[in-house]
């Protein structure tokens, strides 16, 4: 159900060379990309910080100090915080040590704070892209957020495949009917990726590949001069886009940053443009996350498609339990989720079972699996006088863990302090 309250969203997507905010408030129409300084048109942030004399932190865009600032000279200057992000090591400077976490939560609280952002008496919502998670930059992430202030009940996180599919089923339907296109510059290379839609399942299932991989570094460039290169790169271009079209029926191609150029591409884009819809910009990842951020929020419908991504459980995991005197299935966890927030917290009451079934099913279509987690040592008691507490994470995309304790049953009978576990194996990297 799409609700209507005050929530107010925003999209992060910290890349190495800049950042960009994208938020959404009741008072706008859509997601709006946030400038640095209003009217300016620069809505690429800096990956730099600086803390003034009186101990206020600011983007700081390299730039060495004006002659007016030599007055109040800063505290501190850090360069390169996606990179320490990263390295996740403490980072010393003349004020002392300090942590990652405490250098991400100055920059998070000043992207919170950028210029046009609706805050009043609005809850946030806040979601963070990057090009690639791990379970430790997810840990440092979660904590950033939580020290800038952000509930880690309402903060997210996902890599950037899955912010482009976020982004692409939130445009008009007909540019995503067929397969959708994304073309990227990577450590030197041009990269396609192709977003297929799998509508024969239900829900449908939607996944991208890795489609071409084309290096344009200075082997490649092999001394030509400028001219030549930039017919080379026309070729390869054309040539990488044969690759990520073949034997596929691509309706719509993004290019994101400003490698991709008429001045040298021209070809190239030509045959992009034929009879395809094309666009270029730099905001697909930071829009795509605050779009993944308000589906979070329940700000947006379902579009009934499923996002099988790399991070993504791709199992709905659940119980058949009695509710309310009927047999019905109980969902643990659901197929789609991002493996770092899917977890589940819930109480029960056995009927003398001394064991607990949990029941797996692929999102895809595919056999039911049991799984069993043996209750051992579990004290004798009356039917239905033992309530245990379930708790289900995962570990990574294809494996959780299940553990139960104890908690007695009220005055009755006291928690024996028992607890069981099992990591469960459901497959997928």
């Amino acid at each position: 159900m799409i609700q209507a309250t005050n929530e107010l969203i925003l999209g992060i997507d910290l890349q190495e060379e800049y950042t960009q905010v994208t938020y959404f408030h009741k008072s706008l129409k859509e997601p709006l990309t946030l400038d640095l300084t209003p009217g300016e048109n620069q809505s690429l942030l800096p990956n730099a910080l600086r803390l003034d004399a009186a101990g206020e932190w600011h983007f700081w865009n390299g730039e060495p100090e004006t002659e007016q600032e030599a007055d109040q000279k800063d505290r501190l200057r850090i360069e390169g915080v996606y990179q320490k992000m990263q390295e996740g090591r403490p980072i010393q400077t003349p004020e002392g040590e300090m942590q990652p976490q405490e250098l991400l939560a100055a920059y998070f609280g000043l992207c919170f704070r950028l210029p046009g952002i609706q805050t009043q008496n609005a809850q946030l919502h806040v979601m963070v892209t990057v090009k690639e998670l791990s379970e430790q930059l997810n840990e440092l992430l979660i904590q950033s957020l939580a020290l800038a202030g952000a509930d880690p009940r309402n903060s997210y996180l996902q890599d950037h495949l899955s912010s482009f599919f976020y982004y692409t089923v939130n445009q008009k339907k007909e540019l995503w009917y067929r397969d959708v296109a994304l073309l990227e510059y990577e450590k030197e290379s041009m990269v396609g990726y192709v977003l297929h839609i799998d509508s024969s399942t239900r829900p449908a299932i939607a996944r991208v590949e890795k489609a071409a991989v084309q290096p344009v570094n200075e082997e490649v460039r092999a001394g030509r001069d400028e001219e030549e290169w930039n017919r080379e790169k026309d070729r390869l271009f054309f040539e990488l886009l044969k690759k990520v079209f073949e034997r596929r029926n691509v309706s719509v191609s993004y290019l994101m940053g400003d490698f991709y150029s008429k001045s040298w591409a021209q070809r190239s884009i030509q045959f992009l443009c034929y009879k395809r819809h094309a666009f270029q910009g730099k905001n697909l990842y930071s829009k795509g996350a605050c779009y993944a951020a308000m589906e979070r929020a329940g700000l947006l419908g379902s579009k009934g498609v499923l996002f099988g991504g790399r991070d993504m459980v791709q199992i709905n995991l659940g119980m058949e339990m009695r509710i309310r005197g009927k047999e019905n299935y109980y969902p643990l966890i659901n197929a789609g989720v991002n493996w770092y927030e899917a977890r589940h917290v819930c109480e029960l009451i056995p009927r003398g079972e001394k064991q607990i079934r949990i029941l797996s099913t692929p999102m895809t279509q595919g056999e039911t699996v049991e799984h069993l987690l043996r209750l051992t040592g579990l004290p004798e008691r009356p039917d239905r006088a033992t309530r245990l507490r379930l708790s289900v994470s995962f570990l990574a995309p294809g494996r959780c863990k299940v553990e139960a304790e104890d908690l007695g049953f009220g005055g009755f009978y006291k928690s024996s302090g028992l607890k069981w576990s099992r990591e469960i194996d459901l497959g997928g990297r």
